[in-house]
């Protein structure tokens, strides 16, 4: 049986007033997950997909990360 996958779930706020929501896998080190990311601010899109749609969302226009919850993933 294999181990379980848990996911770090976000939320991000956006410049012009939305929440978008975004999870990645948990336990990846900070640098190399969105927070780090964002405050490196060397990549200009944080690209992801979920079962039905792929997005791409600026960096510049994230205003900042809220760290929600973690869940385990199905």
């Amino acid at each position: 049986m294999t181990e379980p996958k848990y996911y770090q779930f976000y939320d991000l706020h956006m410049k012009n007033g939305k929440v978008l929501s975004y999870a990645e896998e948990y336990g990846i080190p900070a640098e190399k997950g969105i927070v780090g990311e964002f405050k490196r601010g060397k990549k200009r899109f944080l690209e992801y997909e979920d079962l039905f749609h792929g997005y791409t969302i600026p960096f510049d226009q994230i205003s900042f990360i809220v760290a929600t919850e973690v869940q385990k993933g199905i």
